[in-house]
């Protein structure tokens, strides 16, 4: 339902809680303008929730809908048999007292089979017919219970049929509380009711044991309850509703997020895959149907394009994997305090860096609190980056230095540059973006992505700047091992 048909709907529900409170009759249910108030507010509720369950089919709508719809019937028909009979009759005096008691009651059974029945995977929907005889029934039982009582001469209003359906509201809407709190922040709204209910049972108790002296006092209060149980349940079934959709919404976003990210990973896999898999292909073909023509020498050249390709292909599947494992968190990191040398080495030795010169600049006694392996990994992710996208012909520099309480770890290559509004951009999962010149080199677009997320693991940074004589500068930053 969406927010347009929600407003409609409780605007009906505000006219028929208004009609209600305007009616004499519904007065006379219970004292004053707080008796109004309570029968227009469940009629309020029942119309509200009954509209949602009939575009939502949530049992839990239907359970409180017709709950609250009972409970109005119930003193509707209370109103008319007071009207018809004598104040003294056994009629009049069973529902004295017991009407409000005996509407809340079923309401709270209602409640309390609001979790079953939400959970009831693979088994029919619950049915209104169904409910709506419960409830009916349920009603029949205690009223012929109360005329029973009455009729053996030992009723009073405060007697014990009334403490006892008292203590049974208080305990069942404690025990509807706990149990949705138990099964999690979906029924949260459902337990806010449960809240309302125990109260209105626990105000009743107070109201029927208290001395003459706060009994008035204490009456008004209790007069009150059943108000209280009302408008709760029209905040929490609207409330309710709305943190439903916004979690639906949020939820429905992820999902359209992740299958959107999958998409896009699937058509980047497709991209970086086909070429290689396609020499290959192309090169096993050739080399299958002119092996026999074929000297050792062309037969060796073959194979090692077939290497040479596979490498290439389980290089895009090592980089998504990574990405993807970047992306979600799952990365381990063992901190050790230790020079970065080392580790920056082996990330220039893991690169493919062919017949490229790369120029190497350590800076002696730069300790710092890294996961060696990783740090590695982000040196090597930023030096293919600088030699892809630079030319063949010019040398990288790569040097690690301190800069006052950080240890640097920079990679400088001599290609087009990045565009100052591109520096942060770069970083982002999946870039594609590619410098002038370069717009038909492959790459999956994780490589300073999984740099940056390194970083930030060793709770440092990675950007990028400009180099003062053309080109681009990656910086990798991480603290320093404070001196004690």
């Amino acid at each position: 339902m969406t927010g347009s048909r929600y407003t409609g709907v409780g605007a009906v529900a505000i006219i028929v809680a208004l009609a209600v409170l305007a009616g004499d009759r519904g007065a006379m249910v219970m004292d004053g303008v707080i008796g109004r108030l309570a029968i227009g507010l469940f009629a309020a509720v029942a119309v509200f929730a009954l509209f949602a369950w009939a575009d939502r089919r949530d049992p839990a709508l239907l359970l409180v809908g017709i709950g609250s719809a009972v409970v109005v019937v119930h003193e509707a028909i209370q109103t008319s048999i007071f009207l018809i009979s004598t104040p003294d009759s056994a009629a009049w005096l069973a529902l004295y007292g017991f009407s409000t008691l005996a509407g809340l009651l079923v309401l709270l059974g209602n409640l309390l089979n609001v979790v079953p029945w939400r959970d009831r995977r693979g088994r029919p929907p619950l049915q209104p017919g169904l409910v709506l005889a419960a409830n009916m029934a349920g009603l029949v039982v205690l009223d012929v219970l109360a005329v029973t009582v009455r009729t053996s001469g030992t009723w009073q209003p405060s007697g014990g049929l009334g403490k006892t359906a008292m203590i049974v509201l208080l305990a069942g809407g404690v025990t509807v509380m706990v149990r949705s709190l138990r099964w999690g922040g979906r029924f949260g709204w459902v337990a806010a009711a449960g809240l309302a209910l125990a109260i209105a049972g626990l105000s009743a108790l107070v109201a029927n044991t208290a001395d003459s002296g706060t009994w008035t006092w204490v009456a008004r209060a209790f007069a009150g309850t059943p108000g209280l149980a009302a408008a709760s349940l029209v905040a929490f079934v609207v409330v309710g509703l709305q943190m439903e959709s916004t979690r639906s919404r949020r939820a429905s976003d992820r999902a359209t997020q992740v299958m959107e990210g999958r998409a896009e990973i699937a058509s980047i896999v497709a991209h970086d895959v086909r070429g290689p898999a396609g020499t290959i292909r192309s090169v096993a073909g050739s080399l299958r149907t002119s092996y026999q023509r074929l000297g050792d020498p062309e037969r060796l050249e073959f194979v090692g394009m077939i290497e040479q390709e596979s490498l290439r292909l389980l290089r895009v599947a090592d980089q998504m994997s990574l990405g993807l494992k970047t992306d979600a968190g799952t990365l381990a990191f063992q901190f050790v305090v230790r020079d970065l040398e080392g580790p920056v080495l082996q990330g220039l030795h893991d690169a493919e860096v062919g017949d490229r010169e790369v120029r190497v600049h350590a800076g002696a006694d730069v300790h710092a609190s890294i996961d060696a392996r990783w740090v590695a990994e982000a040196a090597r992710q930023g030096i293919e980056n600088a030699l892809k996208f630079s030319p063949a012909e010019t040398s990288i520099d790569l040097s690690v230095r301190r800069d006052g309480a950080d240890a640097v770890i920079e990679v400088a290559d001599r290609g087009p540059g990045i565009p100052p509004e591109m520096h942060g951009q770069v970083f982002e999962k999946f870039c594609r973006w590619r410098p002038y010149g370069y717009e038909d080199r492959s790459g999956s677009g994780l490589g300073l992505f999984i740099t940056r997320s390194i970083a930030r693991e060793h709770k440092g940074t990675a950007v990028v700047v400009d180099r003062p004589d053309g080109g681009t500068i990656l910086q990798i930053r991480v603290p320093l091992e404070r001196e004690t």
